[in-house]
């Protein structure tokens, strides 16, 4: 039986080991950017993290995957189990429990899974939760004349001459400016969003968002989560007109107005000029008419407190002459020739009024005042 020989090795110990294992990987340069096609397995969703947990599995190996929240919030569809994708991210392992693992940055449907039914699916769930935040909400009106209108659209595309075509022949006062941007691919949604912010700093006042028809694979950029917030969230009324009057993508429901092509876009966007003429005189007469029913309504009104100042000056009138009689009845009653009237008489010593036996003495004459003529007398005696 011989001895272990280690004098002379290296003893690592078990973190040693996996880190030099995962420097190894990171050193890799085909697994820091790799992508890897299998059958989910084991999927879990942790409830209070939101990172998710699953195998990737072919015939003949299997590989653990983790993917966390902040990427797994980007997801346009739910992983199950039994479902083939494309995983990207990169290998390392994970030190703590020596397993090497995909940290998963992006999950994708291959071409033979996205079905019409698998993208359908994915457009509803995305609809409701958009549906439930308000997303959908906008439903402002739209300038009657725009004067500048932004065009976010593919250049040289036959939705942008179309749409130039209408603009021209229905309303070309307006200043129509063209924001060129991708319309279909995985860069479109991007370009589309940066297409918005550019409307708003030149102050539209209105944004069409148009594309031609095409399948509902190559209009599916327009159902981009982003994209539909972006548009929510537009100070400027916006316009959307993708594909043909059938289609209908995310865009659409979050735009102010959804129109069914961009042709119709740039008609339902503008005024017709050559039915001013008849919309203002249409206008003036509107305009006739409400100053004449104001100008009825003053006269009424005019005439109403007419007749209502002349009566109350009227029954002022009568009410004041009556004062007027009393005054003159109270008056009368109280003169001294009405007193005297009623056998009452006035008696006077050398000019003045007598009120008292002692303001005369016996010998004096005094005058007294009746209500007929006036008598001289010579007090004889004093009581």
């Amino acid at each position: 039986m011989s001895a272990n020989n280690t004098e002379n090795k290296f003893i690592a110990t078990v973190s040693q080991v996996n880190r030099r294992v995962s420097l190894t990987l990171k050193n890799d340069a085909a697994l820091s950017n790799i992508c890897v096609k299998g059958e989910v397995l084991n999927f879990v969703s942790h409830y209070k993290s939101g990172h998710l947990y699953f195998t990737l599995k072919d015939e003949e190996a299997a590989l653990k995957c983790v993917m966390f929240a902040l990427e797994a919030e980007k997801l346009t569809f739910t992983p199950e189990d039994g479902q083939n994708v494309i995983a990207s991210g990169r290998i390392s392992v994970y030190e703590r429990d020596g397993v090497y693992q995909l940290y998963t940055t992006s999950l994708e449907l291959p071409d033979d899974e996205q079905d019409t039914e698998s993208l359908f699916a994915a457009f509803l769930k995305l609809k409701e939760k958009l549906e439930k935040e308000g997303i959908f909400a906008n439903s402002r009106p739209l300038p009657t004349y725009p004067r500048r209108i932004c065009l976010i659209t593919a250049k040289d595309s036959a939705a942008l001459q179309d749409m130039l075509a209408v603009f021209e022949r229905r309303y070309p006062l307006a200043e129509v400016l063209l924001i060129p941007a991708l319309v279909q691919g995985k860069s479109a949604p991007v370009s589309v969003i940066n297409g918005l912010k550019t409307a708003q700093k030149l102050d539209a006042d209105l944004i069409i968002i148009a594309r031609g028809g095409g399948s509902a694979e190559d209009l599916w950029a327009f159902n981009d989560e982003a994209l539909a917030r972006e548009i929510y969230a537009s100070l400027s009324p916006v316009v959307s007109a993708i594909g043909h009057e059938t289609d209908f993508t995310l865009a659409d429901f979050a735009a102010d107005l959804r129109a069914p092509t961009p042709t119709a876009a740039a008609e339902l966007s503008t005024p017709d000029l050559s039915e001013l003429p008849l919309a203002l005189d249409s206008l003036i007469a509107d305009l006739r008419r409400r100053v004449v029913n104001i100008l009825e309504r003053r006269e009424q009104r005019l005439e109403y407190l007419a007749r209502e100042i002349n009566l109350r000056v009227k029954n002022l009138v009568i009410y004041k002459k009556k004062e007027l009689e009393a005054a003159e009845e109270l008056i009368h009653a109280l003169s001294p020739q009405k007193v005297f009237s009623r056998g009452f008489a006035a008696v006077f010593k050398g000019g003045k009024a007598v009120r008292s036996a002692k303001d005369a003495e016996i010998g004096d004459e005094l005058g007294v005042k009746l209500a007929e003529g006036n008598l001289t007398v010579v007090v004889k005696e004093k009581k």
